[in-house]
């Protein structure tokens, strides 16, 4: 009976702290450049560039990558913004990229894995499961030596139909209608001055009454690089971001707060939703509460 007791124990604890720092490797959503290049010629691998400009991926890429800007992995919005891919949209970019559910995607950039992330949220939503970033991106590519290619690969489109998971993302009434639920967290990925209404992007400044200000920078190392999971995990906590809550994420067009539902789905989160809407809606919004 005592070690059921502590058993029951050790797992209350995981709970609130978190995943083990080794369950991200085991679960492959953070890879690195030697993990990477030993599968190279594996077929069920996809390799997905999204530097910041296309000119870059000509002048010399990973081996098999594709490119993929950023804007191809959302939909804009006449409002402004972007939104998520809807079921026939998402099968394009999918289909388009030749993956198929089996497909092990590997998706970097030049960004800290800022725009990396936002496919890994599209895909998430998606219900693609095999998704992983590479840790440093390019320059952590090119820091090891490792050979560069400036052949463009033809991919064979693929029809994939996605099984999209409608609970991974908040609308904005969803978020109003739980602002005071002490079981839903908001994390606001902008930077502080943006979180305080000093530098205002919208027709209001502020943030959503209740979020907490972890900038998405904060996840990282100088080099660009994940910090260790421990540490990001102690940050998010430290907030009040706790993985036995529903954590929602948001920035200006969850460009940003994509990187954060990246962490927090490394960290082990259970139940993570991204408000893809984000303050270009909110604050244009005069319906919706604003806190500064």
């Amino acid at each position: 009976m005592k070690r059921v007791w502590i058993g029951l124990a050790i797992g209350f604890i995981a709970l609130l702290v978190g995943a083990p720092a080794g369950l991200a490797q085991e679960r492959g959503l953070l890879v690195d450049a030697a993990w990477l290049k030993v599968r190279l010629a594996e077929p069920k691998i996809r390799i997905v560039d999204m530097v910041t400009e296309p000119g870059d991926y000509r002048k010399g890429h990973i081996p098999g990558a594709v490119y993929l800007h950023v804007d191809d992995s959302r939909i804009g919005v006449p409002a402004g913004g972007f939104r998520l891919p809807n079921v026939e949209e998402g099968a394009k970019l999918l289909g388009g990229l030749g993956i198929t559910p089996e497909t092990q995607v590997v998706i970097y950039d030049d960004a800290g894995g800022l725009h990396a992330s936002r496919l890994f949220f599209t895909l998430d939503v998606l219900g693609h499961r095999k998704a992983a970033i590479l840790n440093g991106g390019i320059q952590a590519w090119k820091r090891t030596g490792l050979a560069l290619s400036k052949e463009i690969p033809k991919i064979a489109p693929t029809a994939y139909k996605p099984a999209i998971h409608p609970e991974r993302v908040a609308s904005a009434e969803w978020v109003r209608d739980r602002l005071k639920d002490p079981k839903v967290a908001l994390v606001d990925a902008r930077t502080p001055a943006e979180y305080q209404g000093k530098d205002v992007f919208a027709k209001r400044g502020g943030h959503i009454p209740g979020a907490v200000n972890i900038e998405w920078r904060r996840n990282l190392r100088p080099d660009w690089t994940f910090k260790p999971l421990d540490e990001l995990r102690a940050m998010y906590v430290a907030k009040g971001a706790t993985p036995d809550k529903t954590v929602v994420t948001y920035c200006q067009t969850h460009h940003r707060a994509a990187h954060t539902y990246f962490v927090l789905r490394l960290l082990g989160y259970p139940n993570l939703v991204g408000y893809d809407r984000s303050w270009v809606e909110w604050g244009n919004r005069d319906d919706l509460p604003v806190e500064k």
